[in-house]
């Protein structure tokens, strides 16, 4: 059974990582983010057809970027998927909004994520390192 591994996301322009080592705290913190007081799992709500809603999402994302050592706020995350949303191609938004769900499972369900990349779940062998498109820099002023 392979383990938790190295994610990669990347937040303006620098690339953060969230070590392998160490996760279990993050994860609470992710879940927290995620499920919010609404009883339902992290996963459940990440595999929601619509996805999770955009804020849970920005939460998640920034705190994974602070365990990681960024120094950024859920409102910068939230508003640089509002500028995604508002700027890009709806395809290219939402490919990046996907990409960060994915980073999102790396962390709290290795196994689930390297399904999603077509790994096994025996893919120890070929640990991946998973790496988040950068989401856009919004304005915060």
């Amino acid at each position: 059974m392979a383990g938790f591994e190295d994610v990669h996301l990347s937040w303006r322009g620098e690339t953060f990582t969230v070590p392998a080592s160490g996760q279990m705290r993050l994860i609470a913190k992710v879940e927290d983010a995620l499920s919010g007081d609404t009883g339902k799992q992290a996963l459940s709500i990440l595999f929601r057809r619509e996805g999770p809603p955009y804020t849970a999402l920005a939460s998640a994302y920034a705190a994974a970027l602070r365990h990681a050592g960024a120094k950024v706020t859920d409102d910068e995350v939230y508003l640089s998927i509002m500028e995604d949303l508002a700027t890009k191609s709806r395809a290219d938004a939402l490919m990046v909004i996907q990409a960060a769900i994915v980073a999102i499972l790396s962390i709290i369900s290795p196994p689930a994520a390297r399904l999603l990349r077509g790994g096994g779940d025996d893919a120890e062998d070929e640990k991946k390192t998973v790496t988040a498109p950068e989401l856009s820099e919004a304005s915060t002023t």
